[in-house]
């Protein structure tokens, strides 16, 4: 009875461990980001819990601040170590044609696919009435995979979480 007890104590302990240890997100290959995403050490600390003040009608929570996913496509191709992902969350016109780029990161040399990507946005720039989108760009030598459809996002009912980007050889 002991030893059993020992091997779920040791297991439990472990578990905690882990548990504790950093869940900082790697960053693989090395990505770089044009809107560099505030260490948790240097966030700004949020004022007193009963002093909320709402967001203009205008513009949508900081929770709304960024968006996550994945790129990835369907060819049996392997990335070499000269890739480079670009994504990118547009603000569209009225007309619905791509217009002012909010949002973006650069990831060089990522492994395969799917390929994770975190775009923060400055949430000063959104508008709950505007149309946003995720474009993808993936480059490898004389390879070029963009977005076969661009992907509705932050607005209007669409995530802005967990976000599939296909895209497509010489799309």
């Amino acid at each position: 009875m002991i030893r059993p007890m020992l091997t779920l104590a040791t297991c439990l302990a472990a578990l905690t461990w882990a548990a504790c240890a950093s869940t900082a997100p790697s960053t693989q290959g090395g990505s770089t980001d044009s809107t560099s995403q505030p260490d948790s050490e240097t966030q700004a600390t949020p004022g007193p819990a009963n002093e909320t003040t709402p967001p203009p009608s205008n513009q949508l929570p900081d929770a709304a601040a960024q968006v996550t996913g994945s790129v990835m496509y369907r060819e049996r191709i392997a990335l070499t170590p000269a890739a480079v992902v670009q994504v990118e969350v547009v603000e569209l016109t009225k007309e619905g044609s791509p217009g002012t780029v909010i949002g973006q990161q650069t990831i060089q040399s990522p492994s395969q696919v799917p390929i994770p990507f975190t775009v923060v946005i400055n949430p000063q720039l959104l508008r709950a009435d505007a149309t946003y989108v995720v474009n993808a760009r993936i480059t490898d030598g004389g390879r070029v995979f963009s977005t076969a459809a661009p992907v509705p996002v932050l607005t209007q009912g669409n995530r802005s979480s967990e976000v599939q980007v296909l895209v497509r050889s010489g799309g």
